[in-house]
């Protein structure tokens, strides 16, 4: 597939299933750790009526060019429970005084980078290492007064120095109603991906099975149909 298609995003079933059981079994949470992982990835940029639009908006031309590199690619996901407030938020709320703005504003960033770093090191839809990744995209998404830009900044350094990539991209996806800001990382173009070695070995031991049996079955066909009688014709 990977020689096929501009970019390959994989899900590991069996890093996601719990111990003991099926796949079949596991589906409905699999599935639904997929929609909530590409549901807000894919839905960053898309913007209604009525929305507001972010400080840093990431829309379908910044996911484009991070998987246009082609490879592999995997992704990350965490979020925090906030609580949501129609006045206008936490920050109305402290908006008393200037300290209690930039205490609030340094709030909202660690709580973003802290996000991100459990996205990141968290389980991806592919377990892997994530130094050597080519390139990545980070969205933050959730109401409006829990993101800043700072905070996005911040966390798109740290994701350069864990890849070693200078192709990282990030931004912002308002989302009010949600109930929790949540952290989305792409990371295209991994390599060091223990799973994907892991199977390759097997299809090389598979190969190696497979040669052997033919080359089996091809002598016994000729003991099969070899002739040793002078008093028969052969039949092949």
């Amino acid at each position: 597939f990977v020689r096929e298609v501009d970019n390959l995003m994989v899900f590991d079933n069996d890093a996601w299933r719990k111990t003991g059981e099926s796949v079949q079994g596991g589906y409905e949470e699999i599935n639904e750790e997929i929609v909530r992982r590409f549901g807000i990835l894919f839905g960053a940029g898309e913007i209604q009526q009525g929305q507001e639009v972010g400080e840093s908006v990431v829309d379908s031309s910044e996911i484009i060019n991070t998987l246009s590199g082609g490879g592999v690619s995997t992704v990350g996901y965490a979020e925090e429970e906030v609580e949501e407030r129609s006045s206008g938020g936490l920050l109305s709320r402290l908006r008393d005084d200037g300290s209690n703005d930039e205490l609030d504003s340094a709030h909202t960033t660690n709580r973003i980078t802290s996000l991100v770093r459990k996205a990141a090191l968290g389980r991806l839809t592919l377990p892997c290492e994530i130094e050597g990744a080519e390139r990545a995209l980070l969205v933050l998404a959730g109401p409006p007064e829990y993101l800043n830009r700072k905070g996005i900044e911040r966390g798109r350094k740290w994701l350069e120095e864990q890849t070693g990539s200078m192709e990282v991209r990030g931004g912002d996806y308002p989302y009010r109603g949600a109930g929790f800001v949540a952290t989305v990382i792409l990371l295209a173009g991994v390599t060091n991906v223990p799973r994907i070695k892991e199977l390759q070995q097997v299809a090389i031991e598979a190969q190696d099975n497979l040669d052997e049996i033919r080359e089996e079955s091809d002598e016994n066909l000729d003991e099969l149909v070899s002739d040793d009688s002078d008093e028969l014709e052969s039949l092949f």
